[in-house]
C-alpha cells in the first residue's frame, strides 16, 4: 500500500496499518533547494521543486501546500513584508470600514500560482502520492486584514466582513476540487476564545460543503487558545490540535494530534503514541505538527523522528 492508499483509505474510515504523519510545510522548504522565501512563493517552478524535493528527503505522508497566512490577505489588497527566511507578512492592516473586494480574488496576488502549482502536483505525483491544499480560515484572514480593530468592532460588522471572505475561500476551494486533490487544510490561528469560535463558526459550513461536494477530505487546524471543538466537530471531517483539545473533543470523528515543537529534539515518546493508536482501535487517528517545519530543525532530527513515526512496524 502507497502512501496515496494509506491516506485515503484513512479519510474513508477505514482501518490501515498505522496512522498517516502530515507535518505543516513551513520554512524547511527552502533549505532543500536552496532559495529564499520570495523566491519560493512567487514562482511556481520553485515551489514545486520544492514541494516535492522536501517530501522525497523527510518521508512524510502527503505533498502538504505550504501554511501561508499572507496569501490571501494579499490578494484582498494587503500589503506585505518580506523576508529572506521567514514567511511574509502584513506590514500594514486596512481600516475595518474599507469594505473587502472579492470581485477576481483567484487571480490577484499568488492566488494563481498557488493554482497551478496545486494542478501541476495532482497531474505529476497525484497516483503516488495525496495532495492536500491549504487555506488561511476566514477569522485567520480578517485577522490578517485589520489587526486589532476586530476586537472593538460591531459583531455585525465583523460577520458581514466574515461573509465576504467566505465567499472568496469558496472559490478558492472550488478551484481546489476542481484540480482533485485529495483533501484541504483549513489553517485557523487567530486568537480567539470558545465561546467567539461557537458563536461564528457559521463561517465554516459553506465552506467544508464544498468540500463535501467535491468528495475530498477537509481538515480544519485550531489554534492552541480554543479549549473544546465540540461545536463544530460536525462540519469538519478532522480536527488538528493540541492533544488535550482533540482527545477530549468527543464529537470530532477524525483526530489530528499536533505534536510540539520539542518532538524534535527530545526523545520521542513512541509507547504513549502506541497507545492512543491502539486505544483509538487503530483508525480515525493521525500526526501532525504543532508549527511548520523550519530551517532551525536539523535534517537528521527530521529524518529520524519522520522515519521512526512511518514505519509499519512499530504500530503493529
Amino acid at each position: 500500500m502507497n502512501q496515496k492508499e494509506l491516506v485515503q483509505k484513512f479519510f474513508k474510515g477505514r482501518a490501515v496499518t498505522r496512522p498517516p504523519f502530515l507535518p505543516l510545510p513551513g520554512t524547511y522548504l527552502v533549505k532543500v533547494d536552496q532559495v529564499t522565501i520570495p523566491t519560493l512563493l512567487q514562482d511556481d517552478s520553485t515551489l514545486y521543486s520544492s514541494l516535492i524535493n522536501t517530501q522525497k528527503l523527510l518521508g512524510y505522508d502527503a505533498i502538504i501546500l505550504p501554511i501561508d497566512t499572507s496569501l490571501e490577505a494579499e490578494a484582498f489588497g494587503a500589503k506585505l513584508q518580506w523576508n529572506d527566511t521567514e514567511m511574509p507578512v502584513v506590514a500594514e492592516h486596512l481600516p475595518m470600514e474599507r469594505e473587502i473586494d472579492e470581485a477576481d480574488f483567484l487571480e490577484r496576488g499568488r492566488v494563481p500560482i498557488i493554482k497551478e502549482v496545486v494542478e501541476r502536483l495532482v497531474a505529476v505525483q497525484g497516483k503516488e502520492l495525496p495532495i492536500i491544499a491549504t487555506i488561511s480560515g476566514p477569522f485567520t484572514i480578517l485577522q490578517q486584514l485589520y489587526g486589532k480593530e476586530i476586537e472593538s468592532a460591531d459583531t455585525e460588522l465583523i460577520k458581514s466582513r466574515l461573509e465576504t471572505i467566505t465567499q472568496a475561500l469558496i472559490g478558492l476551494c472550488k478551484s481546489f476540487g476542481d484540480a482533485k486533490v485529495d483533501g484541504i487544510l483549513i489553517n485557523e490561528e487567530a486568537e480567539m476564545t470558545s465561546d467567539q469560535m461557537k458563536e461564528l463558526s457559521r463561517a465554516y459550513k459553506p465552506i467544508f460543503n464544498v468540500i463535501k461536494f467535491y468528495n475530498i477530505f477537509g481538515i480544519l487546524r485550531l489554534p492552541d487558545e480554543i479549549e473544546s471543538a465540540e461545536s463544530i466537530g460536525d462540519l469538519s471531517d478532522a480536527i488538528l490540535g493540541p492533544m488535550g483539545l482533540v482527545v477530549n473533543s468527543k464529537s470530532v470523528r477524525t483526530k489530528g494530534i499536533a505534536l510540539p515543537d520539542s518532538v524534535w529534539e527530545e526523545a520521542l515518546e513512541f509507547d504513549e503514541l502506541s497507545a492512543m493508536w491502539k486505544d483509538n482501535k487503530k483508525r480515525r487517528l493521525f500526526f501532525s505538527t504543532r508549527s511548520p517545519l523550519n530551517l532551525e530543525i536539523s535534517l537528521n532530527d527530521l529524518q529520524e523522528k519522520i522515519a521512526m513515526l512511518c514505519a509499519e512496524e512499530k504500530w503493529a
